[in-house]
């Protein structure tokens, strides 16, 4: 099957004029947004393959070698490779508990494209994300807004897509749903790649319910990144050669044909089941004490010396592990009572959402007595003098 790299040999001689934008042009971009640009983009535009070259290529768990592919092929591409970035930022800032990154491609004369990089290695950002499980916004989310007001402020009336992976999603669905409603008419679409939702309350506002008609969002049959938080009932789900949730939120595995993505007609069981779980989680564990388990988790990684998912990859990673172990000995006991409570809530709830799926599987058999008693009943009705 298909991935983007044949897309891209399958559309190597067209033009956006030839063929217009697409779903698989910005996954392109929007993967191509988790490299290295912090001193490669500054605010004045450049063509992508000037900039190339110049493109730090040392692997991490960022830029990673599909990316560093993507990007040869991208600076070559009749398609892209005049394409102009502009505008990249990345701000880690500790004490806001903040992780955001963006940047803005001109990809047509008419066409600009906003991208929000999903959460990168850093443990700040990690810590973030699980932020939105118990605030209504978190710090990341109001710099997206301000990155889509500014390019407003330089760029009036011109009509804009917005596009994220992972929390990058999450970031454009948030900026769109809360930007001036006149603004909002210049906002052709929003791509969400595999992208956690909004707090409920945000979900209930005009701006939301307004950008959703524009929204489009795919997320892999596994998904359970792309299931957390109030994400829309239309979804498009898309196949995954890869096994498991997790991987399958590379969306190098996404399968394509046809220079579109592969549908499937919804997601399967485990992904159901992980939706379900953490939902009811969420909703049963208090806000604060969700604050404190976060807190106290990140707390313990952090102050092992960790900040980047990429330490646990190091020459140091034993050292780090060891730390790990002391910081968790230092946990009082009643911190020790809260992780050990919450942590076992969430396996029974997720024990009882796999039951659950279980139990309907043999309700629903055509050799289960439920499901005989149903047909029976039915027949009877339809049989009524």
């Amino acid at each position: 099957m298909a991935n983007i790299f044949d897309y891209l040999n399958d559309v190597a001689y067209d033009s956006f004029y030839d063929l217009p934008v697409n779903e698989l042009d910005v996954l392109a971009l929007t993967e191509l947004t988790y490299l290295a640009f912090d001193d490669v983009v500054a605010q004045e535009p450049k063509r992508l393959i000037d900039l190339a070259p110049q493109t730090p290529r040392e692997t991490t768990m960022l830029t990673n070698k599909n990316r560093l592919q993507l990007l040869d092929q991208l600076s070559q591409h009749k398609r892209f490779k005049n394409c102009k970035l502009s505008n990249f930022i990345n701000d880690i800032d500790p004490e806001l508990q903040k992780q955001f990154a963006a940047m803005t491609y001109r990809i047509s004369l008419d066409t600009y494209l906003l991208v929000f990089r999903g959460t990168d290695d850093s443990i700040i950002g990690w810590k973030e994300d699980f932020h939105m499980t118990y605030m209504k916004e978190i710090p990341a989310q109001k710099h997206a807004l301000q990155y889509l007001e500014n390019f407003f402020a330089q760029h009036p009336n011109q009509k804009v897509i917005l596009a994220g992976h992972s929390k990058g999603g999450n970031l454009a669905v948030y900026a769109a749903s809360q930007l001036d409603p006149n603004l909002q008419k210049n906002i052709v679409a929003v791509y969400t790649f595999d992208a956690p939702g909004l707090h409920k309350e945000l979900t209930e506002t005009p701006g939301y319910q307004n950008m959703m008609k524009r929204t489009k969002v795919f997320v892999p049959q596994g998904s359970i990144i792309g299931m957390m938080l109030e994400i829309p009932d239309k979804k498009i789900v898309v196949r995954s050669t890869a096994l498991g949730g997790l991987a399958q939120h590379d969306t190098f595995s996404w399968q394509i044909e046809d220079k579109h993505f592969v549908q499937l007609d919804e997601t399967n069981s485990d992904s159901q089941q992980v939706d379900t779980t953490f939902k009811e989680w969420v909703e049963t564990v208090p806000d604060e004490e969700l604050q404190l388990y976060f807190d106290l988790f990140f707390g313990i990684i952090l102050d092992a010396g960790i900040s980047s998912i990429n330490d646990l990859s190091s020459f140091k990673v034993i050292e780090h592990i060891h730390h790990l172990f002391v910081q968790a000995q230092s946990l009082t006991p009643e911190e020790r009572e809260t992780m050990g409570r919450l942590t076992q809530l969430l396996i029974d709830t997720r024990y009882q959402a796999w039951k659950n799926c279980q139990d309907k599987k043999v309700n629903e058999s055509p050799d289960s007595l439920a499901f005989l008693e149903k047909r029976i009943r039915k027949v009877s009705l339809n049989h009524k003098p």
